[in-house]
């Protein structure tokens, strides 16, 4: 991988790096200023090719030109903005909008390590606001035929500014790399999108994906919040049934909508957002 850009680093004139958000196997998310609108923040976030070989690296810029364009599309008050693409020294960049807040998975850790007498999970109640407030967001992009492929409390942050959840880090990265093949044969195999634990079977084990696999993952990010647990915790992996009722209790009605999110067959899940959003109505 090649090595991260020194900090106070100007790019295309007009970004200069000022910290570093995030890395993982195929990307790594800078915070920079841009100094052409008024040294206004944003979010960088760079894709590393797992070859450097030429045709590789060709195709790898095909295709996350490919992505950018279907993702331009998203026009959502809670998904960042993407404002731009761009390439400089073999290195391939998204530009979108930098969102101020914390992640769940942030916000949790804060809990589990309250001092006594703080709640140490999230509550039945406030759960429920999350999925209205996010749910709105999964109709739209599955709307436009985007599946994000890796939902989980890592990537949604609940913005300061208007305590609203945000979805992030679309499964951009890992798709591209997945897809890329060098001149006469495959690159060594990488995971499929979406986290282990997270993403449905189907997700993993093919590489298929639907509404329903999305919303999957969303029901697993809600009993982690519910229990503070992680997913491996939470699932027999003996006969692969979810045991998390064990860890909180919820109202029965509550507990039969997040168990037919997290039903093995795509099929037996809800199939859409507004399926579910109808469902938690009432």
């Amino acid at each position: 991988m090649q090595p991260a850009i020194p900090l106070g680093t100007v790019l295309q004139h007009r970004y200069r790096l000022i910290d570093i958000l995030g890395q993982g196997g195929f990307g790594r998310t800078y915070l920079a200023e841009d100094q052409g609108r008024f040294n206004e923040r944003c979010a960088l976030k760079e894709f590393i090719p797992p070859t450097t070989e030429n045709y590789a690296f060709e195709k790898s810029k095909e295709l996350f030109h490919r992505e950018a364009q279907v993702l331009y599309q998203i026009k959502h008050p809670q998904i960042p903005q993407f404002c731009a693409v761009f390439e400089e020294n073999q290195r391939l960049f998204l530009v979108q909008d930098y969102v101020e807040g914390k992640t769940y998975h942030t916000l949790l850790n804060e809990r589990k390590n309250a001092p006594p007498g703080f709640p140490t999970t999230f509550s039945e109640a406030e759960v429920l606001l999350f999925l209205r407030q996010i749910l709105p967001v999964l109709d739209h992009i599955h709307s436009l035929g985007i599946i994000h492929r890796d939902i989980s409390p890592d990537n949604i942050i609940l913005r300061q500014r208007d305590q609203l959840p945000v979805l992030i880090d679309f499964g951009v990265v890992n798709a591209l790399a997945t897809q890329i093949h060098s001149k006469g044969g495959t690159l060594p195999p990488v995971t499929r999108v979406g986290k282990i634990g997270y993403a449905p079977f189907e997700q993993l084990q093919t590489g298929n994906v639907s509404a329903s696999s999305d919303l999957y993952a969303l029901a697993v990010t809600t009993i982690v919040l519910l229990t503070g647990q992680d997913p491996h915790l939470l699932l027999d992996q003996a006969n692969l049934t979810w045991n998390w009722q064990q860890a909180v209790t919820v109202r029965p009605a509550f507990a039969q909508i997040i168990n037919r999110m997290l039903s093995r067959q795509p099929g037996d899940r809800y199939q859409s957002a507004a399926e579910l959003e109808r469902a938690l109505q009432t």
